[in-house]
């Protein structure tokens, strides 16, 4: 082997290194907090939001995600879909719901992933035992530290989406269920939360008059380069999404967060681990 050879392959290895601790440590699970005010509200809130988990496991147990949970202490738990899908066991899931459906006031919708397994129905009942709230076009007022609070929640528009209909018409059901969640929000005044699971449909969320809409499914975009590029790929948004994650100011009244997602699998997250989202809401 010449040297130039030998060369390359050190350059070689030496990215390939790099790679990989990159890869490794933006895979480690953070806490992202998000700091929004409203006035409608005379007291703190709290709201740790969870979605795209894909019953990805966190330590033995789900250790380290309840862990983080417990230490956030929050006041309200939303989960925004894709809890568990056809890929994986679905214990990951399972004892994430067992460990907080008891222990929050927690609320869930469903993304695109759930409605391929054929334990979907089951999956549902079990979380309902633990203690969620499952919500698919309807709501719940709620109190939190005296204030109360109208949370509605929407299954993914692939629930819609029956043999007899098309993509189209499983869009226009999506809406008409929208719709309906917003009726039943104006009917009652107090600050207004839409848990939803793809971020894209803003026109239709900054329409609704809700106050905070939160959502997931982008995945963060996969990977990103912090301050240049927020994310570089999402379904149903394609190349660099304008939602990939964070926190986005639709009207005067009404602000979208969207969460990057918990899941890690074979696809790397590059600069773009998975986040437990907190919103502090004064």
């Amino acid at each position: 082997m010449n040297d130039k050879a030998k060369v390359l392959i050190i350059i070689l290895c030496c990215v390939v290194s790099v790679l990989f601790f990159v890869v490794a440590d933006w895979s480690e699970l953070k806490t992202q907090t998000y700091q929004l005010n409203s006035d409608k509200l005379t007291s703190h809130v709290r709201i740790v939001l969870i979605s795209d988990l894909h019953s990805t496991m966190y330590g033995t147990d789900q250790a380290e995600l309840i862990g983080a949970i417990n230490k956030a202490q929050p006041d309200v738990i939303l989960l925004a879909g894709d809890l568990f899908d056809v890929y994986r066991e679905h214990d990951g899931a399972k004892q994430l719901s067992n460990a907080i459906g008891k222990a929050y006031q927690c609320f869930y919708v469903t993304g695109n992933h759930e409605y391929s397994c054929i334990e979907f129905d089951e999956m549902l009942d079990y979380f309902r035992q633990c203690g969620f709230t499952v919500l698919d076009g309807d709501s719940r007022l709620i109190k939190v530290n005296g204030q109360r609070i109208n949370i509605c929640g929407i299954s993914d528009p692939i629930a819609y989406l029956g043999a007899s209909i098309s993509p189209d018409e499983s869009t226009f059901s999506w809406q008409s269920v929208l719709d309906r969640c917003i009726k039943q929000n104006r009917e009652i005044d107090s600050y207004s939360i839409l848990v939803t699971h793809r971020p894209e449909r803003v026109e239709s969320y900054a329409a609704s008059g809700f106050d905070l809409i939160v959502a997931g499914h982008a995945h963060g975009g996969q990977a990103r380069l912090p301050g240049l590029i927020n994310g570089v790929y999402a379904p149903n948004q394609g190349l660099f999404p304008n939602y990939a994650g964070g926190v986005y100011v639709l009207t005067a009244q009404t602000s979208m967060v969207v969460s990057r997602g918990l899941c890690r699998n074979v696809i790397p997250r590059i600069f773009n681990p998975p986040e437990l989202v907190i919103i502090d809401i004064d």
